[in-house]
């Protein structure tokens, strides 16, 4: 199953699906799906909020961006997003610490060369 919670309205012309972060219960919803069936609609609504959801390597959880911890890809449950060097919580998005200044994105070994 794609998230813990889905919510499915129909529609004249289709259905729309809204999907939740399983952290923050935040959701994103679909445009409307023309199809036939609920089943259908289902499958095509995982793929597109997939685009806005990602899955913890340890729980499995499927969270909303802002919940996840992208230089350990877990969710922000399982590993906090931290300062490496003075250890204070970083935001979303924050190329640096806002306290100690440290940069916060962590090169892969191809970029460390």
């Amino acid at each position: 199953m794609f998230t813990a919670k889905c919510r499915t309205v129909r529609e004249a012309t289709g259905f729309r699906l809204t999907f939740f972060c399983e952290v923050c219960g935040g959701g994103y919803t679909t445009p409307t799906l023309v199809c036939d069936t609920p089943k259908k609609a289902l499958h095509l609504g995982e793929q597109d909020a997939r685009l806005h959801f990602n899955r913890c390597a340890c729980c499995h959880r499927w969270v909303c961006d802002e919940h996840f911890n992208e230089n350990r890809m877990m969710c922000t449950d399982c590993v906090p997003r931290i300062c490496t060097r003075c250890k204070a919580p970083v935001s979303k998005g924050d190329a640096f610490c806002a306290v100690c200044g440290a940069p916060q994105f962590e090169a892969g070994k191809d970029e460390e060369r």
